[in-house]
């Protein structure tokens, strides 16, 4: 893949010092990232200064749910007796019952799925 990049850049630098080649008013950029576009797509999209319309749902989101939001999912689970253990990091850990079996479950802080442990 590199060998390729730097072939075609040298292909444009011999074709950019050639003599004779009319002068192009074309403006080339190269952008590696998420890209902006000129014009609103849909509603998802949102304007910023000197880059144009950016779509803010393919940015990951970093909001997590709250240790309270978690226990309710546990509950909504079937588990009863959920106490919360750890409400920190990417997952949170409780502990409930559930057929008078003690078990401990982790719930993902970001999207609230549930696994047990």
């Amino acid at each position: 893949m590199k060998k390729t990049i730097f072939a075609a850049l040298a292909a444009v630098t011999m074709l950019a010092g050639t003599a004779g080649i009319a002068e192009a008013k074309t403006r080339v950029e190269f952008y590696f990232g998420v890209p902006y576009y000129d014009q609103r797509l849909n509603d998802d999209y949102r304007y910023y200064p000197d880059r144009g319309w950016y779509n803010d749902r393919r940015r990951p989101s970093y909001r997590r749910i709250s240790c309270n939001q978690a226990r309710n999912i546990v509950r909504d689970y079937g588990y009863r007796s959920v106490v919360a253990r750890d409400c920190e990091g990417r997952s949170y850990s409780f502990s409930a019952r559930r057929n008078g079996q003690r078990v401990i479950i982790y719930v993902n802080a970001r999207n609230g799925a549930i696994s047990r442990g």
